[in-house]
């Protein structure tokens, strides 16, 4: 963003969404008060605006996925990615989310029904997601890095702890179908995350935050649908092969 700091607070909001939770977690509102600026903002909370200015431009500067190339990853490593980047996005979003979508639907719910259909597929989902997590953090990531560690796993693949893995992997990407549908209903409901003209900070933010945890959540289901979870059961053909 350039010239940043004679933004106010809200138009910073309204250019980069992610700036928000930069706000948030200095205790500054860029809703009600979101005509100050920096400056202004920080002032009145007794904060140094130069570390908010620092966040924000780490944040709306960190780089993105698209130039990594996980299909030459070693498994280990990209259960870890996705462990240690997707599942830990999912854990902090979540409790934020609901927050926000319980603002939008007690402000606008009255007259926007679509927000309480909105708020409860959200939260199907993540109930969902979180059993959903477990499962791959306790037994089938450590499995897979195991597999893809020891010298000794045309054994671990052969013995009798494989095929309940496998079944296991098979029903998470049937999950992962379920997900997609409800992921899809939702962006029906937000029109693909367009939150009115008349829409306060508060909801554009919600819509924004659904908007990238969508987002993050279609590139965890790929990482593992189409690359960690076939490249683990693939170990299995392996034994026929030598």
């Amino acid at each position: 963003m350039e010239n940043i700091s004679s933004l106010s607070i809200s138009e910073i909001v309204s250019k980069d969404y992610r700036a928000a939770l930069v706000f948030r977690s200095f205790g500054i509102d860029f809703c009600c008060k979101g005509h100050e600026t920096i400056s202004e903002a920080s002032r009145r909370k007794k904060t140094d605006p130069q570390l908010i200015l620092e966040k924000l431009i780490e944040v709306v500067t960190s780089p993105t996925e698209e130039s990594f190339d996980f299909k030459n990853w070693p498994l280990s490593l990209l259960a870890n990615y996705i462990e240690n980047k997707h599942h830990a996005m999912i854990r902090e979003r979540v409790p934020l989310i609901r927050k926000f979508l319980k603002r939008a639907v007690n402000v606008h719910g009255s007259h926007e029904p679509n927000l309480k259909k909105i708020k409860a597929l959200f939260q199907d989902s993540t109930d969902n997601l979180q059993k959903h997590l477990e499962q791959e953090e306790l037994i089938v990531f450590p499995f897979i890095r195991k597999i893809s560690s020891d010298p000794d796993r045309k054994n671990l693949l052969l013995g009798p702890s494989f095929q309940p893995i496998s079944e296991l992997i098979y029903h998470l990407m049937v999950e992962h179908e379920e997900e997609e549908a409800i992921w899809e209903e939702i962006r029906k409901l937000t029109h693909n995350y367009s939150p009115p003209d008349y829409a306060c900070n508060t909801y554009k933010v919600a819509f924004a935050l659904l908007e990238e945890f969508d987002v993050s959540l279609q590139k965890h289901m790929h990482l593992e649908r189409n690359i960690l979870f076939p490249q683990a059961i693939a170990l299995n053909l392996e034994k026929n092969l030598n």
